[in-house]
Parts: structure tokens; sequence; C-alpha cells
């Protein structure tokens, strides 16, 4: 179950990395950089789909600065350093907000990990009790008993039994 678990992960892995490769060219190249923008002002839209008076002020600087032959690395550096790192549709991969990028499929990944692991326990729990319970109703010292009748008997013998201590 853990290789699978493993082999899921990589596989997961190697699909977002390689999710650049596989898209498009944009026709656009100011919308390059407005697809990872946010608009500043209190609607919170992405600046390509903003349609306040400030998006469309900083959709025309940004086709100004594109047009003017900038880089979509050299237009974002310029509003991170007017707007500051909030402005950023994504945190940039590097230093501390790395943590940002890694930390949900490691808490999902340890989520997976910790449910498997109370899932086995809790049934190699219970089927060791009913093991150990169908035993003890036969008088029985092995916990190995095949016989699907006598299991079958040890549990309606079990459920007579607490039904009675229900009535008393």
């Amino acid at each position: 179950m853990i290789r699978a678990l493993a082999l899921a992960l990589a596989v997961a892995a190697l699909a977002a990395l390689a999710a650049p490769a596989w898209a498009a060219p944009l026709k656009d190249p100011s919308r390059a950089v407005t697809d990872g923008i946010i608009c500043p002002c209190s609607c919170g839209e992405i600046l390509t789909g903003c349609t306040c008076e400030t998006g469309k002020a900083m959709k025309a600087y940004v086709d100004r600065e594109v047009k003017g032959g900038k880089s979509k690395d050299q237009v974002e550096a310029a509003l991170v350093s007017q707007y500051g790192e909030v402005i950023l549709g994504a945190p940039k991969a590097q230093g501390f907000n790395l943590v940002v990028w890694i930390a949900p499929f490691v808490v999902t990944v340890a989520g997976f990990l910790v449910a498997s692991l109370a899932l086995v326990r809790w049934t190699r729990r219970r089927s060791g009790a009913a093991v150990s319970a169908g035993a003890a109703a036969h008088g029985s010292e092995s916990p190995f008993r095949t016989d699907p009748d006598a299991r079958l008997a040890a549990l309606r013998a079990r459920a007579e039994e607490e039904l009675r201590g229900l009535r008393e």
C-alpha cells in the first residue's frame, strides 16, 4: 500500500512539473502577465478578468510595458516593487514561500498515512476481539478456528448474552 502511495505521489509530482511544457503558448503576451497578477483594489480578481477601473488601468500599464519590449519578469518585478508580493496570484517558489507550495502535499500525505494506520489498527483489533470471543464462547483455546458454523454460533451466543444483560 505504501508503494502504491509513493508511486501515485511520484506520478503526480512528475505531472505537475511537466504541466508548463503542455501549456499552449498564449497569443497575447500581456495576458501572460495579467493572468498571474491580482488586482490591488478590494475586488480581489485576477487582473485578466477584472472590470474595475484600477484593473483596467493596470491592464493598460501592462500592455504598454509589454509593447515597449519589457519581459514578463520585468513587468511583474515593477508591479511587485510598487504594490508588494501580495499582488502576485501565486507566491514565487523561493525561500520561505516554498513552504506554501510544499506544505499542502506533505500534510495530505501525512493525513493519508495516519488514517491508513488507524484503519489497519482498528480492523486488526476488531478481528482479534471477534476471534477471541468466539474461542471463549466455545471453550476452545485456539484463536484460529475456521469452522463458519462455530463462528456463527459464537456470535449468536454473544448476542443473546448481551441482550440478556440489557433486559436486566
